[in-house]
């Protein structure tokens, strides 16, 4: 695939998302774990709120590099590989 035919709409989520340090460690965070770590623990980790980090998450999600998953009352976080594979390949291997 081509990035002509990718959405440039896409881009412009992903990149904004990105556009952020906090994004960024989270983004490295979740690399390391092997295992979906839940959403308050990637605060706690970051030492930021959990409104911040809830806010944070919310951005990523919505540029479809992460999946937030419901279990109960807990949320838990992974990345979306598949949306680094198309249009940052390689990304994921810098952090």
């Amino acid at each position: 695939m081509t990035l002509e035919q990718l959405s440039d709409n896409q881009r412009i989520k992903i990149f904004n998302a990105l556009a952020d340090e906090k994004r960024i460690n989270i983004i490295r965070i979740l690399s390391h774990h092997e295992n979906r770590p839940r959403c308050s623990d990637i605060g706690r980790r970051l030492e930021i709120s959990k409104s911040n980090g809830s806010y944070h998450l919310k951005i990523l999600a919505e540029a479809n590099l992460v999946h937030i998953e419901r279990e109960g009352v807990t949320k838990y976080v992974s990345l979306n590989k598949e949306t680094f594979n198309q249009y940052l390949p390689g990304f994921l291997a810098t952090l």
